[in-house]
């Protein structure tokens, strides 16, 4: 399974879409408590449950890993996993994939500027009060620790969307 890292607009969800779409992998539909953003879909971006909902999920050993990450949970159920499949994840989660899951997995870490990243995030149409949030949050989370857990870091900044998804599936398919 190939697992994606990096901080917010570092372009894990556009090289995922494009792998999906141009190279055949199946995205990892994974869960969280987060409201669903506009043009998102249940089930294909990710599956929303309530608090109480995920909470039961965990009493019922459902989940392979599971995180807060910015106030919301995220999940990922025991029986997604398989090699076809790309998944993004936050440095939490991935420690547990490395942790239970390790010979199953590709690492790409995706590293970007902060200033790149506030002009993503304008782009999309985020406030400029959660962008400084959010790239306060990711400084503290997505340190240089966490890019060496991976099997390759991707200098994303200046990349354009076919080379980036171009390059990961490549690694992924390296012997």
């Amino acid at each position: 399974m190939l697992v994606l890292v990096g901080p917010s607009a570092s372009g894990k969800t556009q090289a995922a879409n494009l792998l999906i779409k141009k190279y055949g992998m199946k995205k990892m539909v994974t869960y969280t408590t987060r409201s669903m953003r506009p043009l998102e879909k249940e089930g294909v971006d990710y599956h929303f449950l309530t608090k109480e909902e995920f909470l039961k999920k965990i009493d019922e050993n459902f989940f392979l890993e599971y995180v807060i990450y910015n106030g919301n949970y995220y999940g990922t159920s025991y029986d997604s996993i398989s090699d076809d499949k790309v998944v993004i994840l936050e440095p939490n989660g991935l420690k547990v994939y490395l942790e239970k899951i390790r010979d199953q997995i590709k690492v790409v870490y995706l590293e970007s500027d902060p200033e790149i990243i506030k002009v993503r995030m304008r782009f999309r149409g985020e406030s400029e009060a959660d962008i400084e949030k959010r790239i306060a949050l990711d400084a503290t989370v997505f340190t240089k620790e966490v890019a060496a857990l991976a099997d390759k870091v991707i200098d994303s900044n200046y990349i354009d969307l076919a080379t980036l998804a171009k390059e990961i599936y490549d690694f992924y398919h390296e012997k």
